[in-house]
């Protein structure tokens, strides 16, 4: 099974719909996406339906609870709370119905979902350093622990066996490839795919993750995307211009 992983698409189209296409071309079987669909971009309805029609399977992240009301939007910073406000406004009632039946986290086949932290789902913390990626390893039952939220992409390998952290491939290496072991009782991997809509490592490509199970290998991918497009349509709908600024940037 080869799997394209996404994460933190924040209603940006036009790198979605990039994403998508070279999901497509990888000849990817299945999507999975592990939250933040909405929030920050202009499109929110549009990426839903994009998914909806590639049959992802989805958990819900931060911003879905916050366009919710499910948590507080005392949260969220200035910039996030009134795109969140603005988001409410566009769905649809059927699209927020959709948002509602999202789990915290889920798995498919030999990966484990869940946006923030599998400790805590519903805290929505940020997995940023190793003792968080082993704490998280112990807690996983299968092969694959996939995460976002931070927009880094990072994969870590865990020895269950050893009790010890192996690989570690982050954004800044050189080749943003892992091969792994299929072996859920000795090992989990810990796998952030980084943003689709909103990178924060400093590369503004769309960012995702190829994961083989044939292969055994998982890949961090970079597909670039129209920019332009993305900020000009988050200035006409009135949103920050932080939030069109950042996307050229990718911080």
């Amino acid at each position: 099974m080869r799997y394209a992983v996404l994460s933190d698409v924040h209603a940006n189209l036009e790198a979605l719909t990039s994403v998508l296409d070279a999901a497509a071309e990888a000849r990817t079987e299945k999507i999975l996406c592990l939250g933040d669909l909405v929030g920050y971009g202009a499109d929110p309805g549009g990426c839903l339906e994009r998914l909806r029609a590639a049959g992802a399977v989805m958990v819900a992240g931060n911003h879905e609870h916050g366009c919710l009301g499910t948590l507080d939007l005392d949260w969220f910073n200035g910039a996030a709370r009134a795109a969140l406000e603005w988001t409410r406004e566009q769905l649809s009632v059927g699209d927020l119905d959709a948002l509602r039946r999202l789990p915290l986290h889920t798995t498919e086949g030999p990966c484990t979902l869940v946006h923030g932290t599998l400790r805590h789902p519903g805290r929505f913390e940020y997995l940023v350093d190793i003792a968080q990626a082993v704490d998280i390893a112990r807690m996983c039952k299968t092969l694959f622990c996939l995460v976002g939220h931070t927009h880094v992409p990072c994969a870590i390998e865990y020895d269950r066996r050893g009790q010890r952290v192996g690989r570690v491939v982050t954004s800044g290496d050189a080749v943003t490839q892992m091969p792994f072991t299929d072996d859920p009782a000795g090992f989990c991997y810990v796998v952030n795919p980084g943003s689709v809509g909103q990178p924060r490592d400093g590369d503004p490509r769309a960012s995702f993750l190829i994961l083989d199970t044939t292969e055994h290998r998982l890949s961090i991918e970079r597909v670039p995307y129209d920019v332009p497009a993305a900020q000009r349509k988050i200035r006409e709908a009135g949103l920050p211009g932080f939030l069109a600024d950042r996307l050229a940037a990718g911080r």
